[in-house]
């Protein structure tokens, strides 16, 4: 009873209390006025009147004006190509200002002025400016005009000379030219540049490798990586992701292989990756093809079981028939085509010693017989040195005798180790003509040098 009464009371409550009109899609539409064309006729013109009028053209926007560059107010912001070049030469003028104004004069698409513009003065003692005028010129398609600057720059000894030497060799390589002698001369002029030459940057070279990729040339990338190595210049990430993109254009998986029979033909080169077990060899398999999941990665040791061959760059595969011949007259057929075999790790592995007594009998006969094979990389972990297996396989490639080139890759160099000089030193010692690379598959350390070690199988005919 109270229950009902407190309920009754809270009902005449509420209808005391004054309410807000509630603005319904009703009322809303009564305030339009309804035309005699029925039902659709007044739905047409509600959505009229909801839509925007576009008969009314709307107010031109004010042109914007064309920002002259600072440095060219210098000579007093001329307003034409003709007024530009006009006042460079008859004004002395510094080397930011002439530099603007070759970038100006290539901005407005009169090349034959900048070209002139150039011979002005030299640009040589002014690495930033020389920058801005080469880079401009080679933009507008004129690279050779930037040629004969070359001497200048190095008789000078103070900018670095990839920046010379990078813009005309990005812009011959989009002109679909082949700059080789330039390229050989590039990396002359790091080789020997002078103490008071400013410190080298990676942007002149992953311009370059830039170029390379967009013509698809694997000898002049090769070179840009002799001149980058000349040039001590510290690796980087952009330069890691345009060789990958350069030298590994395709990566298919074709077998995993377990015996001799199960391997595909031996009309392809072959490099195979060796080492024990946990010292990061599918990490570097990924990392050096620039994929993630190329190679299958676990923290388990001894993962890999069986012989992952990978085709690196052909123009099909059939995954189903290993031995299976490709064909090379398809439209879309990269260069530098490869194999990569990744060979399960020897050692400590969570496997039965049938098991790695099978990997190694399998592994001596694959070094022994393959014609094939080109090169070996033989992985060891840094931070600990050779180990008995390290020293096992080295017996085992040597008691084979494989006549290709050994490579010996050191892995994790990203985690300091009070060990390493004595690890490099070890492993000079165990194996003198080997070349030894240091690798890090977190960073990408080492990508640029591990191609290098490997030219004669990407690129046969370099010398």
């Amino acid at each position: 009873m109270r229950l009902a009464t407190a309920m009754l009371w809270l009902a005449a409550a509420r209808a005391l209390v004054p309410r807000a009109p509630r603005a319904s899609r009703r009322v809303a539409l009564r305030a339009v006025p309804i035309n005699k064309g029925g039902k659709r006729g007044s739905r047409r013109q509600r959505h009229e009147l909801r839509t925007l009028d576009f008969s009314e053209k709307a107010p031109p926007k004010p042109k914007a004006r064309s920002k002259a560059h600072p440095d060219l107010k210098k000579i007093g912001a001329p307003a034409t190509p003709e007024a530009t070049l006009s006042a460079l030469q008859s004004n002395e003028i510094d080397a930011p200002t002439l530099a603007a104004g070759v970038a100006s004069l290539c901005a407005s698409q009169r090349r034959d002025l900048a070209i002139e513009a150039i011979q002005l003065r030299s640009l040589a003692r002014d690495p930033r400016s020389l920058t801005t005028a080469v880079t401009a010129l080679c933009r507008a398609a004129a690279p050779k005009a930037c040629v004969p600057l070359i001497d200048d720059v190095l008789k000078e000894g103070i900018a670095r000379p990839g920046r010379i030497y990078g813009p005309i060799i990005a812009g011959l390589l989009d002109k679909r030219r082949r700059p080789y002698d330039l390229l050989r001369d590039w990396v002359e002029a790091e080789a020997s540049t002078a103490e008071n030459c400013e410190l080298p940057s990676h942007i002149p070279f992953a311009r370059a490798l830039e170029a390379c990729r967009r013509s698809k040339d694997i000898e002049a990338a090769y070179l840009v990586l002799d001149a980058f190595d000349a040039s001590s210049c510290e690796d980087h990430a952009d330069l890691s992701r345009e060789i990958s993109s350069i030298f590994a254009r395709s990566v298919r998986f074709i077998v995993g292989a377990v015996s001799s029979k199960q391997l595909p033909s031996t009309d392809v080169k072959e490099v195979a990756f060796v080492g024990r077990s946990n010292v990061g060899k599918s990490s570097l398999v990924n990392m050096f093809l620039g994929r993630t999941k190329a190679a299958y990665v676990s923290k388990k040791p001894g993962k890999t079981r069986q012989f992952n061959v990978f085709d690196v760059n052909s123009a099909s595969v059939d995954s189903r028939r290993a031995s299976q011949v490709v064909d090379e007259s398809s439209p879309w057929s990269p260069s530098g085509r490869f194999r990569l075999v990744d060979v399960p790790g020897s050692g400590y592995a969570k496997v039965s010693t049938d098991a790695r007594d099978e990997w190694k009998v399998f592994l001596a006969e694959y070094l022994s017989t393959r014609t094939n094979l080109q090169a070996v990389c033989h992985l060891v972990d840094s931070r600990v040195g050779l180990q008995k297996t390290d020293l096992e396989l080295f017996e085992l490639i040597g008691e084979s005798g494989f006549a290709g080139d050994v490579i010996i890759v050191l892995t994790k160099v990203d985690k300091k180790s009070a060990r390493a000089a004595e690890v490099l030193a070890a492993v000079r010692t165990a194996s003198p003509k080997a070349r030894v690379v240091s690798t890090s598959s977190k960073e990408g350390i080492g990508r640029a040098a591990l191609w290098r070690a490997l030219r004669g199988v990407v690129l046969p005919e370099a010398s």
